[in-house]
């Protein structure tokens, strides 16, 4: 009977003990810290693609972490060459990343990248909400931005200056913009510099006399926008080889996403 009740306790303890194990098991798996994927690249394109399926595609996938990463300009393919980042986007396509790399003497294969094109990025102007103009055609929008014209009365607004708001981090929307509005012509020295275009909108809504341009999904109440030509580019995506299995997750979301709208 005793040796019964003892080979009785043995089997109760092996399962409590198997059980135990299983339990830590399952307690590692579910505080294990999320895989990271970095996101390099323009501050505009971040904002128009990464920004807004960050929430839902960590939920769709709580094994993952979404972070975006406002690149240093010439720098995006050395780290995606390095493994500092998963992916790039921007406005900018591989062709022109390989050229400025070149320029900065840190020249990069070609072959070794892949592109895909995952949306648009619309550029408008913003104005602070004391500038009463309904419409700045492309020639005023190149003296405003140029420095040539530094009155808003010149336009038939108030007898205020016009401060430029600027931010140096979006460079591929500043790019497109530079090449289609400013054909070229370098963008006024004295402009008020920003870090980012989500800074770019807070400044402009409280400076009066405020201009400065950035993503159409930045448009929100108390910010004008006036009816200006709109600057459309496509955002692509740059891996260095094929995507990887976590990053093709994001392109299929940002795809479906892209559908919907």
């Amino acid at each position: 009977m005793k040796r019964s009740f003892s080979l009785y306790m043995l089997v109760i303890a092996i399962y409590f003990t198997a059980g135990c194990a299983m339990s830590q098991k399952d307690l590692v798996k579910q505080t294990s810290a999320p895989e990271v994927i970095r996101i390099g690249g323009g501050d505009a394109a971040l904002t128009e693609v990464i920004t807004p399926v960050k929430e839902t595609f960590e939920e769709e996938n709580p094994s993952l972490r979404l972070v975006a990463i406002q690149s240093k300009p010439g720098t995006e393919l050395a780290d995606l060459d390095s493994g500092a980042l998963d992916a790039v986007v921007s406005t900018l396509d591989l062709e022109a990343f390989l050229k400025r790399a070149a320029e900065n003497e840190t020249p990069m294969d070609g072959e070794a990248f892949r592109e895909v094109p995952v949306g648009t990025n619309e550029t408008v102007v913003f104005l602070n909400h004391g500038v009463k103009i309904k419409k700045l055609t492309k020639k005023q929008l190149k003296a405003i931005f140029a420095g040539k014209i530094t009155n808003w009365r010149k336009f038939g607004g108030p007898n205020r200056r016009i401060v430029v708001v600027w931010s140096p981090a979006a460079d591929g929307e500043n790019d497109a913009f530079v090449r289609k509005v400013m054909e070229g012509e370098e963008v006024v020295s004295t402009f008020l510099p920003v870090a980012n275009v989500e800074e770019m909108r807070a400044k402009v809504l409280e400076t009066p006399g405020a201009i400065g341009i950035g993503p159409s999904v930045l448009v929100s109440r108390g910010v004008r926008v006036p009816g200006s030509l709109t600057v459309a580019s496509s955002v692509v995506l740059i891996t260095k080889g094929e995507p990887s299995p976590k990053v093709r997750k994001l392109l299929d979301l940002i795809k479906d996403v892209a559908f919907l709208r």
